[in-house]
């Protein structure tokens, strides 16, 4: 009889537990699998695409997304919103293959009958793979949030790392209430170094071998993956606009392609899918190859494969333009002028290529290609031009001294409302420049860059700060992104030693600054 209450008591606390920890994880839905997020109550973090993307197209608002491979993690969907005027969201799949992100599109013209604009980006590096390769080789993938089947929403509900790791965290942070926004969600922008040092840190080598052609078997491999995985869908909905673009990848990916002897079939694929897409009235497709500025260039690259936020940034630009759209009239002329470039380029070259000391600085110079803004000194066009502890000479910021900052203040909050060893800057903005580019040198001592940019009501658009320790005494190069600042702007240079444990002849010299 005791066994009996035993086990009746024990079997009803293991309900109980499982009950709260089930109504735990479907009240906060880390995954938003059952409801739209509520973030009058608790903060989203979207880090886990394939967890997340489901649940994100079908219960967020939205008239139109952008989705694929990394390709298309570092686009900004508010300047699709402005561009398109469309409400985007942004699911990416890193190392998505063309069946998985079809699915996903599939699905949320399904879920969402008000879905009217799909930008979608196609990796040249999956042009010959089978229609049904997996993005799952390893098991991982989590189906139970996909499929329609409550049973196995166990897996969900009862994870113990959403469990303790989510659900949990989202009650216990002290994070105000909201989400990642899209154009955070994703982005590796900031994680990475760019140039040929990052793209080819051996070099790179030419030697063009023989390529054969495309094989009659390769063939049906790429028409059967297009006609299930591309148009299939765009038939079935007319009435939405699909923005398709091929990835546009470094000259080095070329290279590689060249020197390996796939070129010639690679091209061939490309003049095939183009064949097999353009004829859809209701798909743009577009190739941003011709663009061989861009693609020459490895400072827009931090591997052969990945371009920089800005490039994104561009393709939004293009495609609402309709530049460089391939069309039933001009494909054939402009894939083979892309072949004739391809074939014939002097790759060899590129290891004469500078490489931007600053990341941002291709960003900076392709802006005005974006925006319209015209590069302009920040101390000829400042509404206010303030020095402490420094002097200006028309041409060199001198920055000499130390702070009376404590190691606990915070050094950005303590800058802007209490004192600096350098320059405050206040001008306005229109939101075209995105850049803030200049130049620093430590000449003494403790002497180091602390730079930062403000709006109006005083918070943090971006900023920088070194320690004396990590520079040396050679000029270096650096660029800020704004992040779209505009209107009112203070900008602080600070070139003295950040509190008083530093020598009061320390000295920093900023030179060159110019918005972008």
């Amino acid at each position: 009889m005791k066994a009996k209450t035993w086990l009746t008591g024990w079997t009803a606390i293991t309900l109980i537990l499982l009950g709260v920890t089930g109504t735990l994880v479907y009240r906060t839905d880390p995954y938003m699998h059952y409801h739209k997020p509520d973030t009058e109550h608790y903060y989203y973090t979207l880090d886990n695409e394939r967890s997340q993307n489901d649940g994100i197209i079908r219960n967020f608002d939205y008239d139109a997304m952008i989705t694929g491979s990394s390709m298309t993690e570092n686009f900004r969907t508010s300047e699709a919103d402005v561009l398109f005027d469309r409400h985007f969201i942004k699911v990416p799949f890193s190392g998505g293959s063309y069946g998985e992100i079809n699915r996903n599109i599939i699905n949320a013209l399904k879920y969402n009958p008000d879905l009217k604009t799909v930008i979608r980006c196609l990796d040249m590096n999956r042009f010959l793979n089978p229609w049904d390769e997996t993005s799952n080789a390893d098991g991982t993938f989590p189906e139970y949030l996909y499929d329609h089947n409550p049973f196995n929403d166990v897996e969900y509900l009862f994870n113990r790392d959403i469990v303790f790791k989510r659900s949990l965290e989202m009650l216990e942070t002290k994070e105000k209430p909201g989400i990642t926004s899209f154009d955070e969600y994703a982005r590796w922008q900031e994680y990475f170094t760019f140039g040929i040092h990052s793209v080819c840190p051996e070099g790179i080598t030419d030697q063009k071998n023989e390529s054969p052609h495309l094989s009659e078997e390769l063939k049906e491999v790429i028409r059967k993956n297009i006609e299930i995985n591309v148009t299939s869908a765009t038939d079935q909905y007319p009435d939405v606009e699909f923005y398709y673009f091929f990835s546009p990848y470094s000259i080095a990916w070329w290279n590689y392609y060249s020197n390996e002897g796939y070129i010639n079939r690679q091209l061939e694929a490309e003049q095939l899918i183009a064949e097999l897409i353009v004829p859809h009235q209701n798909i743009h497709l577009f190739s941003f190859n011709g663009r061989t500025d861009i693609i020459t260039d490895l400072n827009n690259y931090k591997d052969t494969l990945h371009y920089g936020s800005w490039v994104n940034s561009l393709i939004l630009k293009w495609m609402k333009e309709d530049q460089y759209r391939l069309t039933q009239e001009n494909y054939q002329e402009i894939l083979a002028k892309e072949k004739e470039f391809f074939t014939s380029f002097d790759y060899a070259s590129l290891n004469e290529q500078q490489d931007y000391e600053a990341d941002n600085y291709t960003g900076a110079l392709l802006n005005r290609e974006l925006t319209g803004a015209v590069p302009m000194e920040v101390t000829q066009n400042t509404a206010s031009f303030t020095l402490n502890n420094a002097e200006w000479d028309g041409s060199i910021l001198k920055c000499r001294g130390r702070l009376h900052r404590s190691s606990g203040e915070d050094l950005a909050e303590y800058l802007i409302h209490k004192e600096y060893a350098g320059a405050m800057i206040k001008i306005h903005l229109d939101g075209r420049h995105r850049y803030l580019s200049f130049y620093g040198q430590k000449i003494r001592d403790h002497g180091r860059p602390s730079v930062y940019v403000y709006r109006e009501d005083g918070s943090v658009i971006t900023g920088m700060t070194l320690n004396y320790t990590e520079i040396d005494n050679n000029e270096h190069h650096y660029v800020l992104e704004l992040n779209g600042a505009e209107g009112d702007v203070t900008i602080i240079f600070n070139g003295g030693y950040v509190d008083s444990t530093g020598s009061e002849l320390s000295e920093y010299h900023f030179s060159n600054i110019e918005l972008y």
